[in-house]
C-alpha cells in the first residue's frame, strides 16, 4: 500500500522545536602554574623541524575547587622549538637536545587555555623544555617516544566556565 500524503495548509506554520533548558555556567578562576599530567600522542624524530606541531593528551584532568576545568583526554598542543646545548664534535660531548614549548589546552567550556612546559615563566620568549629520551634501542633516532609523560602548567591567571 503506498504511503498516504497529507497536505498542510499554507496558513499553518510548523511548530517551533521545544527549547532546551539553559545550562547554568559558573566562572572558575584558574591560577597560574597549576600542574597537570600529559602524554605525547606520537613519536618525535630527533630531526623534527623547528616549529613542527606536537599533540599531547591530558592524563588525569585538572580540578580547581572540585570543578573539572580540563578534562581527562583533552588535547594539548605544542611545537618543536629547536635545539639546546653544544653539538657533538667528532663523537665527543653530550650533543644537542631538541626542545619544545606548550601552547594551548582544551578546557571544558570549549575554549582553550594557555599552558607552558615549565612551572616558572621565562622573562623573554616561550618557556621551553627538552624532550625526555630513554637509552633503549627502540628510541634510537627519536627525540621522544609516544606515551612519554610530561607535566604541563597553566600559563597565567585564566577563567573557565563550568557547569553548576
Amino acid at each position: 500500500m503506498p504511503p498516504v500524503k497529507t497536505e498542510t495548509s499554507a496558513t499553518e506554520a510548523p511548530k517551533p522545536a521545544p527549547r532546551r533548558p539553559a545550562v547554568a555556567l559558573t566562572p572558575v578562576a584558574v591560577g597560574d602554574a597549576l600542574p597537570f599530567r600529559i602524554v605525547l600522542t606520537a613519536d618525535v624524530p630527533s630531526d623534527a623541524p623547528e616549529g613542527g606541531p606536537l599533540r599531547f593528551t591530558v592524563v588525569d584532568g585538572l580540578l580547581v575547587n572540585n570543578n573539572t576545568v580540563i578534562a581527562k583526554g583533552a588535547t594539548v598542543t605544542g611545537s618543536v622549538t629547536g635545539e639546546t646545548g653544544k653539538k657533538k664534535i667528532l663523537g665527543i660531548g653530550k650533543g644537542s637536545k631538541l626542545t619544545f614549548c606548550l601552547l594551548l589546552a582544551d578546557a571544558v567550556d570549549g575554549k582553550r587555555v594557555n599552558v607552558r612546559a615549565m612551572s616558572g615563566r621565562r622573562a623573554e620568549g616561550p618557556t621551553i623544555r627538552t624532550f625526555e629520551t630513554t637509552k633503549s634501542s627502540k628510541t634510537k633516532g627519536l627525540a621522544a617516544a609516544q606515551g612519554t609523560e610530561y607535566i604541563a602548567y597553566i600559563d597565567g591567571e585564566q577563567t573557565v566556565s563550568v557547569r553548576k
